[in-house]
């Protein structure tokens, strides 16, 4: 009953990380996606002209530090949820090694592939 219990509460905090993760791996790819793109041309960065307009005064350096910082921060997030997936889904992504027995003489053998004895 106990062993029950607890086997249920591990399932749910892997359920719970594994949906973090993914929501941590699309939220920086969103970013990415809908974040702001400064194009560069000649060495220099080329605003558009939805940030420029006649009454509101243009700081290049802000604009430029705010995409900077979106592309960190996009870059954070989706290595974040990579590394945290690849943790989750370790078994399935690297193998793990099967004990299994050796037909003649009962010892175990490490066995990494899934061939069979004939």
């Amino acid at each position: 009953m106990v062993y029950a219990l607890h086997e249920d509460a591990l399932r749910l905090a892997r359920r719970w990380h594994r949906t973090f993760f993914w929501a941590l791996f699309a939220l920086g790819l969103l970013l990415q996606g809908f974040g702001p793109h400064l194009k560069i041309k000649d060495n220099r960065f080329v605003l558009p002209p939805s940030l420029i307009s006649a009454n509101s005064e243009i700081r290049p350096a802000e604009i430029v530090e705010r995409a900077r910082r979106m592309q960190l921060l996009s870059s954070v997030l989706t290595l974040g949820g990579a590394l945290g997936l690849a943790l989750c889904y370790r078994k399935v992504l690297f193998g793990t090694r099967s004990a299994r027995r050796d037909l003649v003489g009962g010892s175990p053998v490490a066995s990494t592939s899934s061939r069979t004895v004939e």
